[in-house]
Parts: C-alpha cells; sequence; structure tokens
C-alpha cells in the first residue's frame, strides 16, 4: 500500500464537471475548520489541498487525483474536499445554497464509493449531525467515520468517543486519526482503497 503521487484537480459545484470518467471517488465531509484539508494532505504525504485556520474557507468541492499502488496494482482514486457545514458567520442563504450544491453532488455522482465523515474528538453529536446522519441513511449513501484532532484528548477520551460513535451509527467503520501526529493514517487509507476496490 503506497501513494504514489497526488495532485490538485479542479474546484467544481457540478459532478457532471468533475471529468475522469470511471475513477472511483471518495468524499470528505464534515464541519468547517475540522480538517478536512489538513487530513488529505497527512494521507497523501505532502500539502497538496490548501488549509486555512479560517472556518469557512473552502467554497467549492475541490477535486484530487491520487494516484496509488494497492496489491500490488497502480490505481486511481479522487479525493473530493467538501466546503465545511454547520459555520455560523456563514449567511443562512449562503449554507442554503451549499448545502443544496453539497446534496446534489453526492446525490447525482455515480462514481461515489464512500463518504468519511471527520468528527472533532472534541465535539458531541447536535441536531444538525442528527440531520446529516438520516439524511446520509435515507438516500443510502456509504459513509466512514472518522474521529480526528486526537492529538488533543487523551487515549481514554479517545476510546470513549470511539466506543459512543460505534453504539451510535451501529456499525464497525470508525476510526481515529491525527494530522499533526500521522496516528491512523495506514488504518484509514486502507479502509479507503479497500471501499473502492
Amino acid at each position: 500500500m503506497k501513494i504514489l503521487s497526488a495532485e490538485y484537480v479542479k474546484g467544481t459545484f457540478e459532478p457532471e464537471n468533475r471529468g475522469m470518467s470511471n475513477i472511483p471517488e471518495v468524499c470528505f465531509i464534515g464541519r468547517s475548520n475540522v480538517g478536512k484539508s489538513s487530513m488529505i494532505n497527512t494521507l497523501v504525504m505532502q500539502k497538496v489541498a490548501r488549509t486555512s485556520s479560517t472556518p469557512g474557507a473552502t467554497r467549492m468541492v475541490n477535486l484530487y487525483k491520487i494516484s496509488y499502488e494497492f496489491k500490488g496494482i497502480k490505481k486511481w482514486v479522487l479525493f473530493s474536499d467538501f466546503p465545511g457545514f454547520g459555520y455560523s458567520k456563514v449567511s443562512k442563504g449562503t449554507y442554503m445554497s451549499w448545502k443544496k450544491i453539497i446534496e446534489r453532488y453526492i446525490i447525482g455522482n455515480k462514481f461515489i464509493r464512500r463518504l468519511i465523515w471527520i468528527f472533532d474528538v472534541r465535539r458531541d453529536l447536535d441536531e444538525l449531525d442528527n440531520i446529516l446522519i438520516e439524511w446520509l441513511k435515507d438516500n443510502r449513501i456509504p459513509f466512514s467515520f472518522v474521529i480526528t484532532k486526537i492529538d488533543k484528548a487523551t487515549r481514554n477520551e479517545t476510546a470513549s468517543k470511539k466506543a459512543q460513535f460505534n453504539k451510535v451509527f451501529g456499525l464497525e467503520n470508525v476510526f481515529v486519526f491525527s494530522a499533526k501526529s500521522g496516528d491512523g493514517r495506514k488504518e484509514l487509507l486502507s479502509h479507503i482503497f479497500t471501499v473502492v476496490e
């Protein structure tokens, strides 16, 4: 299992504009400033995705073409970095337009194999998260849950949070990750490469 290359392709609002026919796609979603871009950079081990300390900085779906070797075979996958949801300083009208764009992009994209939902270890689920859970389930969209920023919590706090979310989601696809230390990188990459097979 090895990343061979990673490159930024484009930012888009339309699934029809993604190009790269037949390349499977994995979407990274989560709250604003949760570290989606940092996670992508850590996974590919280079600074390909732009990061910002300002919440709401990602305004489009940014696509990255990843070349990798898995089980001795060279393959490609698209990583898509989505605008963060739930940022209070963005106007309601702007937030609703983002919501529509995100929903259309995901539902209208037959190449998506998995959503990677990124969640800050220091937070708890709230009403907005529960709405997203129901939307994903109603639309039968496969997703995996990644608890990130674990370097900001103790091992016991992280283990407790993971057990909590395993119970909530009733699935085993709950991972822990730190963009700062790289903890969880290999496990998450192996999972991603497996689900896009």
